[in-house]
């Protein structure tokens, strides 16, 4: 048994992630990030609180109410580390938090993708490397900080979901997961349809369907009535998360008390940094860096074109087709439809925010939706990848390359190979 467990797909790739975040991250492994607010709040949870006790520096996005400092972001990831705070008080890493949960997801995508009906080993390892390193999900995990943290547990609950909806689908669990998700990125709430398209496709008659409906809102309703009442013992009010006094940035807080959170108003914008904002590009002298505003996904992410491509040779079976033969007619086009739905509800907050998701590489809220993406990739290419379908992942991680070389400085005051070369000298000396 032990060998077994060792030749496991799913743990090699989570060593071999926990390496490259870990590599990533260097020196700052075992320290704070920019922002470690979750720290901070799971050390108020410990003692009682929903205030912070003590307020890292510099505030960046804390809100400030009535003389206390609070961590507006929904609260799961600082639940999660509860037991590491409680042993460790502030001198838990939430960059080493970050890195663990990371390449858990990656090892968890597999399992993901053995579910959805893929054999192939290599083609399950492509697709897990697209996830963990052609995607934000990598600086995410390197970086650690509080908008990033909370992007890496939000893709922890939505592997969970697409596990138990590829599964037995269990509304009461399916709606617990998009809960949860819901407690650490709230548009991960909107991924339902998923549940949904499978679900009420084997269901007979109106009263089965009411029951299926009812159970996934009963499995949802714990983390929305926790975080209305979480709201309300903060605020005031169910509805009042604190993003309006948030701390944040002149320009930001200018957007936002002019045309509010969200509006028709952003949609242009956010729509254009989805898909095909540029990097910043000088001609003199020539320079290229990224947009610290965003960057589209057909740029940092081309790999996701392969959900809208069939590049199976004629006569190749689809995975569609091999489950139609199997006797589950209609399933794959439900599966589809589900994801597609989801991923289109889930990205709709986030073209109506006020905020395109900087300061990052390429476009981090698309992590709400990206493991649905990627399964969409998987219903679409066939068992056997061709050299353009490898070409594109091989660019998605290049692009997340040198996003994370770029990102890194930003975070840490020097560039990333620099703390390798001052770690090399002191073991010279």
């Amino acid at each position: 048994m032990p060998r077994r467990l060792l030749r496991s797909p799913s743990l090699r790739l989570f060593t071999a992630f926990l390496v490259i975040y870990g590599l990533t991250a260097g020196v700052s492994l075992g320290r704070h990030s920019l922002a470690p607010h979750f720290v901070y709040l799971a050390e108020a949870f410990l003692h009682g609180r929903l205030d912070l006790i003590h307020v890292p520096a510099p505030p960046y996005d804390l809100t400030p109410f009535e003389g206390r400092w609070y961590v507006s972001f929904p609260p799961l990831p600082a639940l999660l580390m509860l037991p590491l705070v409680a042993l460790r008080g502030l001198a838990v890493s939430d960059i080493a938090f970050s890195i663990v949960l990371s390449a858990l997801n990656v090892s968890l995508f597999y399992t993901v993708l053995t579910r959805l009906g893929i054999r192939d080993l290599r083609l399950g390892i492509w697709l897990c490397v697209l996830l963990g390193s052609g995607t934000p999900l990598w600086y995410c995990a390197a970086l650690g900080s509080a908008w990033y943290t909370a992007h890496v547990v939000a893709v922890t609950c939505l592997c969970l979901y697409a596990l138990e909806v590829l599964g037995q689908n269990r509304p009461l669990m399916t709606g617990l997961w998009l809960g949860l998700g819901f407690l650490t990125r709230a548009p991960a709430l909107l991924a339902f349809p998923l549940t949904l398209a499978l679900g009420l496709q084997k269901v007979r008659n109106l009263r089965d369907t009411a029951r299926f409906s009812l159970l996934l809102v009963l499995g949802m309703t714990p983390a929305l009535v926790g975080q209305a009442a979480y709201n309300w013992a903060r605020f005031g009010s169910p509805l009042e998360f604190g993003y309006r006094w948030m701390n944040s940035p002149g320009p930001l807080l200018e957007r936002q008390a002019t045309w509010g959170q969200f509006s028709l108003h952003f949609l242009p914008e956010n729509l254009y940094t989805l898909l095909i904002r540029p990097p910043l590009v000088s001609l003199s002298p020539l320079h290229i860096e990224p947009d610290p505003w965003g960057m589209g996904l057909l740029l940092t992410c081309p790999a996701l074109l392969l959900a809208l491509t069939h590049p199976r040779p004629s006569g190749t079976p689809s995975l569609s087709q091999n489950w139609e033969r199997e006797g589950a007619r209609g399933r794959a086009r439900a599966l589809c439809l589900g994801l597609w739905l989801s991923i289109a509800l889930v990205q709709l907050p986030s073209l109506l925010y006020f905020n395109t998701g900087s300061y990052q590489f390429g476009y981090r809220f698309a992590l709400d939706w990206l493991p649905l993406g990627i399964l969409l990739v998987a219903m679409e290419i066939d068992g056997r990848l061709q050299w353009w379908s490898k070409a594109l992942i091989v660019a998605s991680i290049l692009m997340h390359l040198w996003g994370v070389l770029w990102m890194y400085p930003n975070f840490n005051g020097q560039p990333w190979h620099l703390q390798y070369v001052e770690l090399w000298h002191q073991l010279l000396r």
